[in-house]
């Protein structure tokens, strides 16, 4: 994907989790891969009332028509309002199609193929492999580990020193003013508004090798990157100290389970998982110098 191509994924990312009802934490578009993290209540979606289910119809399609349905949002508003034969038909094709992230998924490449091959004069196919998701404990270390982790992706791969600078992550968006990334990064730090202090406190866990709390001295981030991609595993002020999410974290995207090691265990058992990765019951993600991140981030996959 080139800009344009990421301009165009970005708007369709967006219209489409608000169709879903899915909100957007973070993400990170790259030149051969993507990273969407997304927050989702599927009851959010069974309660929804037909003006609801309009608002967020109107979110994708804005004011052309559903080809599956043949209405656009006007027509959508009067036939829920008169609830004839076909209205509850309708209410139940719209909701299967939000609230839940395979759904969303497919969508979202579906809607980026088509834009594709359209622009490009192209045919056929356009991702090569399908997505993998990892679960991940709502409003904890362990979802900001997962964002920070993100949101790195392009200090990792040597495109940039600040995270803020690449303008295709929701950091970046973030920091270039969009109120979208904003409410994402809030929510992040478990706030449910935007306020300047989330940002920063954001933007220390990126940078920062000394860990979050602390603010970064001037060269922090720019030396910890320089050392992390080049492997350097010494210490000192050169060296990669403290910065393990600039290191590849396979858990995190062939992973099932990221969380607190009570909440893996609760999760795993409620859902019949009774095998785990390699025998273990649960595995520490180790990061040095994120000890509050290590101690509860866990990840742990089926057998």
């Amino acid at each position: 994907m080139d800009e344009e191509a990421m301009k165009a994924m970005r708007h369709i990312m967006r219209s489409q989790a608000a169709f879903a009802g899915m909100e957007v934490l973070t993400y990170c578009f790259m030149a051969n891969h993507f990273h969407i993290f997304v927050r989702l209540d599927p009851k959010e979606t069974e309660d929804l009332d037909d003006a609801g289910l309009v608002a967020r119809f109107r979110a994708l399609y804005g004011g052309t028509r559903c080809a599956s349905l043949g209405v656009d949002a006007d027509d959508l508003e009067v036939i829920l309002k008169k609830n004839g034969s076909s209205a509850e038909g309708i209410r139940r094709r719209l909701k299967a199609r939000m609230g839940d992230v395979s759904v969303f998924m497919r969508e979202v490449k579906t809607r980026f193929t088509l834009w594709y091959n359209q622009k490009h004069g192209t045919v056929g196919t356009f991702w090569a492999e399908r997505f993998r998701s990892v679960i991940v404990e709502a409003d904890t270390e362990a979802q900001r580990m997962v964002a920070a982790y993100i949101d790195l992706n392009p200090v990792r791969a040597g495109l940039v020193k600040d995270a803020g600078a690449y303008r295709f992550s929701g950091f970046g968006e973030a920091c270039a003013g969009s109120s979208a990334a904003r409410r994402g990064i809030a929510r992040i730090e478990g706030k449910m508004t935007w306020a300047a202090k989330w940002h920063e406190r954001y933007r220390t866990r990126l940078c920062s090798r000394l860990g979050p709390g602390t603010r970064p001295r001037e060269g922090d981030q720019r030396t910890a990157a320089a050392g992390a991609i080049k492997g350097d595993k010494g210490s000192g002020a050169g060296a990669a100290e403290g910065t393990g999410l600039l290191s590849k974290i396979r858990a995190f995207s062939e992973g099932w389970v990221v969380g607190s090691v009570a909440w893996v265990e609760s999760f795993c058992s409620a859902n019949g998982w009774l095998g785990y990765q390699r025998g273990k019951k649960v595995q520490p993600v180790a990061q040095d110098g994120w000890a509050d991140f290590a101690e509860v981030a866990v990840v742990v996959k089926r057998n």
